[in-house]
This record gives C-alpha cells, structure tokens and sequence, in this order.
C-alpha cells in the first residue's frame, strides 16, 4: 500500500470518528495540497521571465537612434523589416587583416515616422525568399542596432516597400525571442506614442 492509500485510509477512519463533514474538509485540504506540489511549470502559459510588449511600440533606428519608427509586433514574422526604396545592391572592396575582400553592400532609401528621409548604405548579411501576404519576394537582409526603450538589440532586418502599409517598420520574432511577449490587446505598452508634433 503506498502513501496516498495509507493518508486516504487514514481520513476515512477519522472521518468515522469525527464526521462526515469534518472528512470532506480534510480530504479537500489535501488534494489542494498534492494540486500545489504537482503544479509544474508550463512555457506556453506561464511567462514570468518575459517583458510585456504591445502590438505597436515606439523604436528607434541604429546606433545613434537617429531614426524613430512606430512599429508593428508581429509573432508571426521570422524577421524584423524596415521600409525601403530605391534598392540597389553593389560590391565594394574591404581591406581586412592586410587582404583585399569584396562584399555586397545595398544603399536604399527609408523615411522614419519624424519625417526625415534618408538613403541609407549597409553590408548586406544574407539574400533570401521571404514569404508575406502579398506573397513571396527576394529581399536583402542586413545587421542593424534597434532599440525599444532603452534597451538595444543588433538583430538582422530585412528591406521591404511597406508603401501601402500602416507602419514603416515591422519588429519579427527574431527580437521578441529576446525576450518579449505580445499583448495582442494593448499597444505601446513599455515606450509611449509619438506626439504630432513629433511626427512634424
């Protein structure tokens, strides 16, 4: 006989002794105690190690935050991408360690949500397929620093025409991983809302 029959023999013999109601109040007080000990964690429900973030954030843009953007959270994106014009990829010559390299570079054009348009040049990370709603496109992927409050992230981000979209930037999981957890309900949730006249 194992532990659990013997505890349950055991209520029932003092519940023969002082009451029925007094042995349905026992019997609850441990199965409410094996309830807590058995309670495990679980990751798709308990996450009290991540950051609440809304589905809309104020970022900023490289390592001098010189770009702002409000931003879409999206669980649904493997990557994070930024809106871009006028791609054009080209190769330039790197001397590294005393030998001549020569790597792809991309230059685009992006405006921020302050106005300020800029043409942009990066070393591009990698090519590759990126499939979205409106289908499956080639894009370039490049290494940038982003931050979200005053935390930053260097994460690889990839160019887009996000011309007939809401927000010029979308955050993909490749920062949520680091850990962030959507509220699909609330937006702005640990930066604050560009004003209008920030936006001038």
């Amino acid at each position: 006989m194992n532990q659990t029959s013997l505890f349950i023999c055991g209520l029932v013999l003092a519940a023969s002794l002082i009451g029925a109601a007094s042995f349905n109040d026992l019997a609850e007080r441990y199965y409410a105690s094996q309830a807590k000990k058995d309670a495990g964690r679980c990751p798709a429900s308990v996450e009290e190690d991540k950051t609440i973030i809304g589905h809309s954030e104020t970022v900023f843009f490289g390592p001098e935050k010189s770009m702002v953007f409000d931003a879409k959270v999206d669980s649904g994106a493997e990557t994070s991408s930024i809106h871009a014009l006028n791609v054009t990829a080209f190769s330039r010559k790197i001397e590294e360690n005393g030998q001549a390299k020569e790597l792809l570079f991309v230059r685009f054009e992006t405006q921020d949500d302050a106005g300020r348009t800029r043409q942009l040049e990066r070393m591009v990370s990698r090519i590759d397929q990126v499939r979205s709603a409106s289908g499956t496109s080639t894009r370039y992927f490049f290494r940038e620093m982003v931050w979200i409050d005053n935390t930053s992230y260097e994460i690889e981000i990839n160019l887009a025409d996000r011309s007939a979209l809401s927000k010029k930037m979308l955050i993909g999981k490749n920062l949520l991983n680091q850990g962030y957890l959507i509220d699909t309900n609330q937006a702005y949730v640990i930066t604050r809302a560009l004003s209008a006249v920030e936006k001038l």
